[in-house]
């Protein structure tokens, strides 16, 4: 149950960003990287979700960003063939990939032509990692085939960096991503299970 006080009983409507508004938000080029990367990851069989900036512009204020970040589900066998299917016109370090398996860390890709860059976040094996993940979702954006993690995940991805980096910018980001239409009892749940629910109470104030 919400705590006494906060305001989740009278939600306002969010209203989207059109697919106009989000294409002016970003320039062309990492609209094409993102359909580029959807296209090969799809095509590689491996499941993948949009998350920071971009995913954040979906639900709430568009920012500009020159990078993508996006959580993918990897084990050894799949950095061959994903490394092949980007090798051509992006820079892509195999050994740095599969370090990043290994670890359940970070590798990133850099477009060649375009410069933007494309963070590969390897999905982690921990509880909540596994249900965001199950959660994505797909949408179009601007056009684009891509898939999503879910505002509730985002919401509690932004409440954990919060709370480790005290970052007034993701403070204002979850105050935006808390309006609207939301799950609240499963925020709720993980919040109390990842340890912000105080951070949680305080920006629904």
């Amino acid at each position: 149950m919400p705590s006494a006080g906060l305001s989740w009983d009278a939600p306002t409507l969010r209203t989207l960003p059109t697919p106009e508004q989000l294409s002016s938000a970003y320039m062309t080029t990492e609209l094409d990287v993102l359909a580029l990367v959807s296209d090969r990851l799809s095509a590689a069989s491996v499941p993948f979700m949009l998350t920071g900036s971009f995913a954040l512009a979906y639900y709430a204020t568009p920012r500009m960003t020159r990078d993508l970040d996006m959580v993918v589900a990897l084990d050894e066998r799949d950095v061959e063939p994903v490394v092949a299917a980007f090798a051509s016109d992006f820079y892509v370090d195999a050994d740095a990939a599969r370090i990043a398996v290994r670890t359940e860390r970070m590798f990133n890709l850099m477009h060649l032509e375009s410069g933007v860059k494309v963070d590969f976040i390897v999905r982690k094996s921990d509880e909540f990692r596994q249900v965001e993940f199950a959660r994505r979702k797909p949408v179009a954006i601007a056009n684009v085939q891509t898939w999503i993690v879910s505002c509730e995940d985002l919401i509690l991805s932004k409440l954990v960096w919060a709370l480790q980096s005290n970052s007034e910018l993701q403070r204002r980001d979850i105050r935006q991503l808390l309006v609207g239409s939301l799950d609240r009892d499963y925020i709720r749940k993980w919040a109390q299970q990842l340890g912000v629910t105080s951070l949680l109470d305080e920006l629904l104030q």
